[in-house]
């Protein structure tokens, strides 16, 4: 390893040591937090956040990558050290201090608002906080430069080399089948009664069947931990502490498939390379490659029959009022297809609504289109439009979501890209490992995960995202092999 290499590492390990106390702090606020401590914490951000960003842009950093990238092996993981690292400082670079100390109060603060402006269906006191956070979006674009659209500058912070013209040819892409396989659905598909898992089960036992669940795919519970919050994210630290938490809900699909989801994202941490462990390689490459993990496990594994022929006798000894029912029905209910409301418990076909919707009210804003005070009955238009209900509060509407109290936009796009790609790589996977629906109903995920962690895991942030997908699945990012897998899937779930 090159003396200039070195150097930056070490920088890096303060950089990355300051991200990571930031992110126990984030983790902390979502979990454990008591509400009163909101101000401080907010400050305590802003304080680490302006610190970890002039760090990461000193002058001496600048100097130590131009010097490594002429030492390094081009090709090699330390030149991939080197790429990383240096668009990472080109952006924070871009970016002044204000505007980065700005967002990091703001976002702090709206967090705590929100919870209780979601729990009240109290639309008027988030409008200021999300005016501010687009603002920022909006500046934070003009800062880093795009060529063609204002979108570009922020979905390209989460999803490397992504444009607006990406995610909009995606959108265009699936749109019509998703909607045509709903109506056939809907029209001539045989109904199916979930009534048997749409009830209020007890929480704990519910939190016990997910953690056994996890454990037996391959979570490793000694290097992580599942904690009921608001809403379901998955943090690391380290390989050795990746964090996930699933959504405090009564329902049994809704607990159970946002654990499986945070699930995907954690074994991604998981089985990162230790070696790389708090290095610029470290963890998944893009938010889009991570969802394709989560969504991968969530639903291509999570509700299939096989993962059912295994799982189900399990729950009924945790729920022996399901005792009578079958395997079939409760696969089959798993699966159902009805318009809903909340993004995260909607089933797997028309989820992509949720977010085509999301993005597209995203680029209205950004692009003064829409206003915020406006956002309510633009959000009710678009569900009524596209999924044919309309939300009767802002509570199941426009504030269901914490990813814009965050700052987090141009994210949305990125939830359908990770179902594409997920869809690629499972076609791969079937490709090479054979009657996977065999093994899943023996309960041997260890093949599964195995195929995961050489091709996608272990490799971590060596290449950059599209390269990656390409070499994977032999093919940029695209619709064909996940829409042939719901088409088939689920006209024989429906009998269509």
């Amino acid at each position: 390893m090159s003396y200039s290499l070195q150097n930056l590492l070490k920088i890096y390990a303060d950089y990355n040591a300051l991200n990571a106390a930031m992110s126990l702090m984030s983790w902390d606020q979502q979990v454990l937090m008591p509400p009163g401590g909101a101000v401080a914490r907010a400050a305590h951000m802003t304080s680490l956040n302006s610190r970890a960003h002039a760090l990461i842009t000193s002058d001496e950093v600048h100097r130590l990558i131009e010097q490594a990238e002429k030492e390094v092996e081009p090709g090699t993981p330390d030149a991939a050290q080197v790429s990383n690292l240096k668009r990472e400082v080109a952006i924070e670079s871009k970016l002044p201090a204000s505007l980065v100390d700005r967002k990091a109060t703001i976002a702090s603060e709206a967090y705590q608002v929100w919870k209780q402006a979601k729990a009240e269906n109290n639309f008027p006191a988030m409008v200021p906080y999300y005016q501010s956070l687009f603002d920022i979006a909006g500046e934070t674009a003009e800062c880093l430069g795009f060529q063609d659209h204002i979108y570009d500058g922020l979905i390209d912070l989460y999803e490397e080399g992504a444009t607006w013209a990406d995610a909009d040819g995606m959108f265009r892409a699936i749109k019509s089948p998703i909607v045509s396989l709903v109506r056939d659905i809907r029209t001539t598909g045989k109904p199916i009664d979930d009534s048997c898992i749409a009830k209020n089960w007890d929480r704990d036992r519910l939190r016990a069947f997910a953690e056994e669940t996890v454990s037996k795919i391959g979570f490793d519970f000694s290097r992580g931990r599942l904690n009921l919050a608001p809403n379901a994210f998955c943090m690391n630290l380290s390989c050795g502490d990746v964090r996930m938490t699933t959504r405090a809900s009564n329902h049994l699909k809704g607990i159970f498939s946002s654990s499986l989801h945070e699930m995907g994202h954690a074994l991604y941490e998981q089985n990162s390379p230790i070696e790389w462990d708090r290095t610029p390689l470290a963890g998944g490459i893009s938010l889009a490659v991570h969802e394709s993990q989560s969504r991968l496990w969530e639903n291509i594994v999570g509700r299939s029959k096989g993962f059912w022929n295994f799982f189900f006798p399990r729950i009924q000894s945790h729920f022996p009022e399901l005792s009578h029912e079958s395997t079939v029905s409760i696969w089959r209910a798993i699966n159902k297809v009805e318009p809903e409301f909340i993004r995260v418990g909607a089933d797997e076909l028309t989820y992509n609504l949720h977010i085509l919707i999301r993005f597209e009210l995203e680029v209205e804003i950004l692009t003064q289109k829409l206003r915020i005070q406006d956002l309510p009955e633009a959000w009710n238009a678009k569900y009524s439009e596209y999924l044919g209900i309309t939300p009767d509060t802002n509570t199941v509407g426009c504030l269901q979501d914490v990813h814009w109290s965050k700052g987090s936009i141009g994210y949305f796009p990125t939830y359908s890209m990770g179902n594409l790609i997920g869809g690629q790589m499972w076609k791969c996977l079937l490709q090479d490992l054979g009657d996977v629906e065999t093994l899943m109903a023996q309960g041997d995920f260890g093949p599964i995960l195995s195929w995961l962690t050489a091709k996608v895991y272990q490799r971590a942030k060596v290449l950059p995202p599209k390269q990656l997908v390409t070499e994977i699945t032999g093919r940029p990012m695209e619709a064909t092999d996940w829409l042939q897998y719901a088409q088939t899937k689920y006209k024989l779930i429906y009998e269509l």
